[in-house]
């Protein structure tokens, strides 16, 4: 059984520590604590701790992504594109966005800006397989076969799994032909 005054102790110890954290050490602590609620599957949890470091960090673009991208897990896509646009417009070299705000662009069926946003990926890393699948997926959508054909061939070389690809291009296909 715990000693109750060990555990104010222990207690009192943590909050003294975190007392003489400076401000970016504590945005760090909350960041990861962020990071933890999503790898352990909570994201509700997470964008509250994301949202207290934007709070004391709001220029960066790193923040404003794991918050976009605790948001699209939880399903909330509309909140995570405002928040991918932020990350976009404090660092608009980074294709990571570029690649997550398209996939919820996807999600809420706005396949124009999803194309856009997964060329912009493609122009800033060439050699990313992930976005040249996420694109080809995206014109077969769009009946743009011979795009969809190039950029599944470039996926396919670049690493991109080709049984997955196969499937994902096929359900894209028939979702356009209905």
């Amino acid at each position: 059984m715990p000693n109750p005054l060990s555990n104010l102790i222990a207690n009192l110890k943590t909050r003294y520590r975190q007392s003489k954290l400076t401000t970016p050490e504590r945005t760090l602590n909350i960041f990861k604590n962020g990071v933890r609620e999503v790898d352990e599957g909570h994201p509700e949890k997470a964008i509250k701790h994301f949202t207290e470091a934007i709070s004391r960090s709001s220029q960066s673009a790193k923040l404003h992504h794991y918050r976009a991208d605790a948001y699209a897990m939880n399903g909330e896509f509309d909140k995570a594109i405002v928040d991918y646009d932020t990350a976009v417009r404090l660092n608009p070299s980074y294709p990571d966005t570029y690649l997550d705000r398209g996939n919820s662009h996807y999600q809420l069926n706005q396949y124009e800006s999803a194309l856009k946003d997964f060329s912009e990926a493609i122009r800033l890393k060439p050699d990313w397989g992930e976005a040249h699948a996420n694109r080809a997926v995206i014109n077969a959508e769009l009946g743009n076969t011979e795009e969809s054909e190039t950029d599944a061939a470039n996926a396919k070389t670049l690493g991109v799994n080709e049984t997955q690809l196969t499937a994902m291009l096929q359900a894209a296909r028939n979702e356009a032909n209905d």
